[in-house]
């Protein structure tokens, strides 16, 4: 067994991310849990407070097979993953989070998979396919263009594993 460990990403229960870092410290493993001050009007006046870089995230740096284990410490929702397949970010990734969170940037998460991009289809039978994103009333949709011109394909992209090819 080959494994290496990964920087995994825990979905937190509302307003646990402090929670679950604090359990998972306890238990001696390494995670992170980023956070920003922000500057707060209050009735007892100006106030600094420590948030979240990004609401709602933890950091874990574990072994896959390892994400059973610590899926029901306190204020976890679920490891992040798509296609059956875990989520994580690579050391590089990590290393810009703490540099945003030195500097106090804002970070906000958006949906990259906004209307108009063109993707290409990386896996499956639909491999090599190319389609774009459009917004449906519930969700987003890709649409697969075909040679008959008066059909279009709706896959949902959480059944699909794709590539951004152009913005």
């Amino acid at each position: 067994m080959n494994e290496t460990k990964k920087w995994y990403i825990i979905c937190c229960k509302a307003r646990k991310e402090t929670t679950v870092y604090n359990e998972l410290k306890k238990k001696g493993i390494e995670a992170k849990f980023f956070q920003k001050t922000t500057t707060l009007a209050t009735k007892k006046g100006i106030r600094k407070v420590l948030k979240p870089l990004i609401s709602g995230y933890v950091f874990v740096y574990i072994f896959e097979h390892e994400i059973g284990k610590y899926q029901f410490v306190e204020g976890v929702a679920y490891f992040l993953n798509f296609n059956n397949k875990f989520e994580y970010l690579n050391d590089k990734d990590i290393l810009h989070l703490e540099k945003l969170c030195a500097h106090n940037y804002y970070v906000n998460l958006c949906n990259k998979l906004t209307e108009g991009i063109k993707i290409e289809i990386t896996e499956g039978i639909l491999k090599g396919w190319q389609g774009s994103i459009k917004k449906n009333t519930n969700s987003n949709h890709i649409y697969i263009e075909s040679a008959l011109k008066n059909i279009d394909i709706v896959i949902k992209k959480e059944d699909i594993t794709f590539k951004i090819i152009e913005k």
